[in-house]
Formats: structure tokens, sequence, C-alpha cells
């Protein structure tokens, strides 16, 4: 039985011993370059006394050569736009992922993964803050509201000798709609990953309660 998820096909078989195959696409968004028989890659390199004869065996001879070493000179002509998040193939965006220590989840649809990539150099500048914990989360689990607040405290005295001891650092994550305990257990493992070691924190969620209780 074949499925849709996201933007990527899906195949479902059931069974004993069977699993989810995902059917990746080969291709981005953007069109592909000119193939190097287009250009005369290897013709026009020629003097121009060669170029003319165009029924010379020579010439036949480089169209030949120029028509097999399309798919080579294509793929390095394509070769930056295959590690581009907004064109790169869906399997090398995982390879990506993988490459930069990013989180991969097969739930993930390929337009997510590729705004996870767009934005691994802004996570990696963030990583520890407030700021990174709630892009982090925005990244993860788009659609979600999430708030972050953080227990932060001053700790002051007019005496230099008697400075009372701050409190431990800490923090909340509210999340403002239900959430299925499956999905809270993947938020509490993000806030793990991404949080300072140091620091506590509570993951409160609103409660689905039926309509008159």
């Amino acid at each position: 039985m074949s499925a849709t998820n996201g933007d990527f096909p899906n195949l479902l078989v059931t069974g004993p011993g069977f699993g989810t195959v995902r059917s990746l696409p080969s291709v981005g968004v953007g069109p592909p370059p000119r193939v190097a028989s287009e250009r005369g890659y290897l013709r026009s390199g020629l003097p121009a006394i060669y170029q003319d004869q165009d029924g010379d065996f020579g010439m036949r001879f480089l169209g030949a050569l120029e028509t097999l070493l399309d798919p080579t000179v294509a793929l390095l002509d394509a070769l930056p736009a295959h590690f581009d998040p907004a064109l790169a193939p869906a399997n090398v965006l995982e390879l990506i992922m993988a490459w930069l220590g990013l989180d991969l989840r097969e739930v993930q649809t390929t337009s997510e993964r590729r705004e996870i990539v767009r934005m691994a150099a802004e996570l990696g500048r963030r990583r520890g803050t407030r700021a990174g914990l709630e892009l982090a989360l925005r990244l993860a689990f788009p659609g979600v509201p999430f708030r972050v607040e953080d227990r932060g405290a001053v700790v002051w005295s007019t005496d230099p000798d008697t400075i009372p001891d701050a409190p431990d650092p800490s923090f909340v994550v509210y999340c403002d709609v239900p959430l299925r305990e499956e999905r809270q257990a993947e938020v509490a493992r993000l806030v793990e990953q991404v949080k300072p070691a140091h620091v506590r924190y509570r993951l409160r969620v609103k409660v689905d309660r039926p309509p008159g209780s």
C-alpha cells in the first residue's frame, strides 16, 4: 500500500519481517545545467580552422566524446547545487545532516529537513541559549507553539562577606497545545540535547480536557 507523507512518497509493506521503505526524489527543484554536448565542450577548444570542418571525422569523433562525457560534466556543473539546502536531493540532505550532527527523524518531511540544514549555522551559534532552544523547537516541531521561560535570578548583599548563594539555574518549556505522550518524549529528548548540561528544566504541556469537565 502506498501513501504520501509530506512531500515524499512512502511505500508501506505490512507483515512479519517487513518495515517502511521510503522512495526519495533524486532531483531538486532547480533546472538541470546545460549538458556538455550543447556547449561544444571539446570542439570549442579547437583552432577555428578545425571547427569549420563539420563533416570531418575528427569533429564527429569529438562530438561522440562530448556525448559520452555529458553525465560526468553535468554532475560537476551541478555539484554546488547538490549541497545547497534549497536544491539538494533528499538523500544528499540526509548526508549533510549526518555531517553536521543534526538529529534525523523519519517523520520529518524533505522541506522541514531543508529548513533545518539552512539554519544549521544559526543553531550552532545559539546553542546553549534560550534563543537557541526556541529555534531548535521551532525547526523540529513546526506549527507547535512553545514558550521558554528562563528562571534566572540575581543575588546581592550590602555586606561583601555575606553574599547569599545563587539559586540553581533552571527554565520551563511551555507547550500551549496538547501533545501525545510519544510526542512529549520527543520534545524532552530534544531539550536534553540542546540545553546546557548543568541547567535543570521542566516541560509543561497543556492538558486536553473533555468539554464540561
